[in-house]
């Protein structure tokens, strides 16, 4: 049986030791077929780094005599293109760029990987402690030798993003400043694609966002940016059907390809492709786990998928107080989607706030994803795994802000309640916690703003999936409750209604809510998952919460 290649991105190796490979060699096709210079984006953990790795292997000269060890078993092995080991591959991966001493760091980094380069081609030139000049011999001497380079980089703005949530003075200077080595790398580089016989014939450069390319546009102007585009949708991540192919190599029952989904899935990176794609990184370590146990992982987040989210508070936080883009946030917690124009592909990272460039930053991170078609685009949170990833980044925004935060081992406490017996005390106890906040006030103004705070607390239970908007029986839920532990004896229905504090809250208004939510609430306990638990011998517990404000009026337990 073949190893699960999680974490490995060399490609070389994943096929000399054994290793499943998820065959995505049909794409060198249609990356020939493309401009020759071209921009990839993806969030983190898709697999970026394998798929450069991959195509350094199918191109890189010195790779020729190993070309069927290494693509014997794939697609393009018998549609061989005439470019294949036909080039010098030039090489860099700015993952590992200390941003502490990030020029030195860069510079260095960079100097080594020419000098490697020299040496794996045996190039006749005299090296020079400057990496910068020491690149425009290299081009020099490759145009002279009527030599072709192929220059892939991996993770382009890895450090530059990290700068960027750090410190906006620190990036502009790194990244922006006409002076800055970064912004001279790239215009080098530029030079060597032009005129007549340039050495420098493609380039494939990945990473997460466009805002360091737009920001070094001046030195650098790509050809073109496949990112969006619907031939590319699937080049990296695992497609329903790969996914379905490895539970049946590695044996895993087919019930659990729903949990795949619902967790792991439903991501889509053009508007013009129907197509789902899952996480790659995701997959690999659901099924690791699998494989090593026999059974589900105790953890369904991978640890290394929680990146560090709550740095980006800078970016929702200005003028003291949380600006729109938290109102971006919440809207997509309470299970709603957001619209824009359109996805800008051009956006500085000094401008965040910027309503569209804010939520197209979501997009590049993997935080959201295409939703259904309209006039506008609509975005979405793809899955249960961003879910919780979006929800503990409001969550560490509004405790660092020291705007609200709860007591962790009062809700678990009263969540378990719940789970065993059925008590409301938990949907109390929140509404209070609410009410006491006297700085989240400002941000309580709709039915949204409070349901986004019930699921981001009520997600914090390890025994349920907690789901917002979800359809049954034809409605939607505001907020279900759905058991993720055998355990648990009680799955819960709420729903929410709203009263704005400018209106006036008497007892023929909240008795008429009340009637209005309850005809709901029979509506979804209708629903097939619904009666499905209870056939399980589940309990259900049907909940109605009017809020005026930020206050609590009425909760009935139907």
């Amino acid at each position: 049986m073949k190893k699960i290649p999680y974490g490995i991105s060399d490609f070389k190796r994943l096929q000399n030791e054994g290793y499943y490979f998820v065959d995505k060699t049909k794409y060198i096709l249609e990356v020939e077929k493309s401009n020759s210079f071209l921009m990839f984006l993806r969030p983190r953990r898709f697999g970026k780094s394998l798929l450069i790795s991959m195509l350094e292997s199918y191109y890189d000269i010195l790779y020729k005599d190993e070309f069927e060890n290494l693509f014997g078993e794939s697609y393009i092995y018998k549609q061989k293109t005439k470019y294949a080991n036909s080039y010098l591959v030039l090489r860099f991966d700015f993952s590992g760029i200390d941003i502490d001493d990030v020029e030195d760091s860069f510079k260095e980094y960079v100097l080594d990987i020419l000098k490697s380069f020299i040496k794996r081609y045996n190039l006749e030139l005299e090296l020079h402690t400057n990496p910068l000049i020491l690149l425009n011999k290299i081009i020099e001497n490759l145009k002279e030798n009527s030599l072709e380079l192929y220059l892939l980089i991996d993770e382009y703005d890895n450090f530059s993003n990290k700068i960027l949530l750090n410190s906006k003075d620190d990036y502009n200077s790194v990244i922006s400043n006409k002076s800055s080595v970064f912004k001279q790398f790239f215009t080098i580089l530029k030079a060597g694609t032009a005129g007549t016989d340039a050495p420098v014939k493609r380039m494939f450069i990945t990473g997460v966002t466009p805002m360091t390319m737009y920001d070094v546009t001046s030195g650098f102007n790509i050809g073109s940016n496949i990112s969006l585009k619907k031939e590319y949708n699937s080049i990296v991540g695992i497609t329903e059907d790969e996914l379905k192919d490895m539970f049946t190599y590695y044996d895993i029952p087919k019930k659990y390809l729903s949990l795949c989904r619902e967790w792991y899935n439903n991501y889509s990176f053009s508007i013009k492709s129907q197509e789902k794609i899952f996480n790659t990184d995701m997959i690999l370590y659901f099924i690791d786990n699998y494989i090593q146990d026999g059974d589900l992982p105790d953890e369904l987040i991978d640890i290394n998928v929680r990146s560090d989210y709550s740095t980006l508070r800078d970016i929702i936080y200005t003028d003291n107080k949380l600006n729109g883009n938290f109102e971006t946030l919440n809207t997509l917690i309470a299970g709603e989607s957001v619209s824009v124009d359109r996805l800008v592909q051009d956006f500085s990272g000094l401008n965040l706030t910027k309503d569209e460039n804010f939520k197209s930053l979501l997009f590049y991170l993997g935080l959201v994803t295409f939703g259904e078609s309209s006039l506008r685009l609509k975005l979405k949170i793809p899955n249960e795994t961003i879910k919780r990833i979006d929800i503990d980044f409001l969550k560490d925004s509004l405790e660092l802000e020291n705007i609200f935060s709860l007591k962790t081992s009062t809700l678990s406490t009263l969540f378990e309640k719940f789970a065993l017996a059925g008590d409301l005390a938990i949907f109390e106890f929140l509404a209070k916690e609410i009410k006491n906040a006297s700085s989240l006030r400002d941000y309580i103004q709709s039915e949204l703003s409070i349901k986004a705070m019930y699921l981001a607390y009520l997600s914090f239970s390890p025994y349920y999936i907690v789901k917002s908007e979800l359809e049954l029986n034809k409605g939607f839920a505001d907020i279900f409750i759905k058991p993720f532990n055998n355990y648990v004896d009680y799955l819960g229905l709420v729903e929410l209604k709203y009263i704005p504090r400018i209106q006036k809250c008497d007892r023929v208004k909240i008795e008429n809510l009340v009637k209005q939510a309850k005809i709901q609430l029979e509506q979804y306990e209708q629903d097939n998952l619904v009666i499905e638990y209870l056939n399980e011998g589940k309990k259900l517990k049907k909940v109605i919460l009017i809020f005026c404000g930020w206050e609590l009026v009425e909760m009935v337990d139907v």
